[in-house]
């Protein structure tokens, strides 16, 4: 049996380990604190400045067989080294968009969302032949503006993929756009703040009463039963996502 998750994203038990942005030591350290090791992205010299950390940007998770990192990448090395069965876009990235997105999509149960003219074709072909079918977006950063809450459940601002997942029967919490901080961007997105720790549990980076839709996001997670863990008591931010990996 994989001693990782069956999906890297949704958790089926508690987390022992979790990938985060390097750029900000504070929400390491708060995890580490609570008893998690802590795996920290590092500096992605070929991507824009401001996501050049997020994991988000450098890795797409299908399950414990098949994720995806950017050609010629350190996180491909790093998570190789940890047995991680990690694989490379044919893409190497660039720091113009779409150059920017190649691994930039989302798999949830057998559906692999994301922008088909954006998303690196290793990843649309291995998407295929793990018998997923594409849901095909215009948001070319789809696992940005996505929250996983469970296996039929998402959260977004964007309307785009929120009508797509709502006609392929997936229960869509819409929010509005913005009030996420991302130091270069006017804004960045609640999925870049957000990960699970548990089936039960959702971690976010800073208060989610910064956000207008605070009151409707804590009910459509405790519908579902799941707490949230604010990592500090700064302002929400978009740092990529928190990737629990085992």
């Amino acid at each position: 049996m994989s001693p990782f998750f069956a999906h890297p994203r949704l958790p089926e038990r508690q987390a022992k380990a979790v990938l985060i942005s390097g750029e900000y030591p504070f929400l390491a350290q708060k995890l580490e604190h609570l008893g998690y090791v802590v795996l920290q992205t590092e500096a992605e010299p070929r991507l824009p400045i401001p996501v050049r950390f997020h994991p988000d940007m450098q890795l797409c998770t299908f399950n414990s067989e098949c994720m995806f990192a950017l050609k010629n990448s350190r996180l491909a090395a790093k998570l190789q080294k940890l047995g991680l069965p990690v694989l490379e876009t044919e893409q190497a990235p660039g720091n113009i968009y779409p150059k920017d997105v190649l691994c930039n999509a989302l798999v949830l149960r057998d559906v692999l969302i994301g922008n088909p003219k954006t998303v690196d074709l290793s990843i649309q072909k291995a998407a295929k032949n793990l018998g997923f079918s594409m849901l095909a977006v215009r948001q070319g950063y789809t696992a940005c503006a996505c929250v996983l809450v469970d296996k039929n459940s998402v959260i977004t601002a964007d309307q785009g993929i929120a009508d797509a997942l709502e006609k392929n029967r997936f229960d869509v919490l819409r929010i509005q756009p913005g009030f996420i901080e991302l130091p270069g961007y006017n804004t960045g997105f609640l999925g870049g703040c957000c990960g699970k720790l548990a089936p039960n549990m959702m971690a976010i980076t800073g208060l989610l009463n910064g956000h207008p839709d605070a009151i409707s996001i804590r009910n459509f997670l405790k519908i579902r039963k799941i707490e949230i863990l604010e990592l500090s008591s700064k302002a929400l931010l978009d740092v990529g996502g928190i990737v629990p990996l085992w």
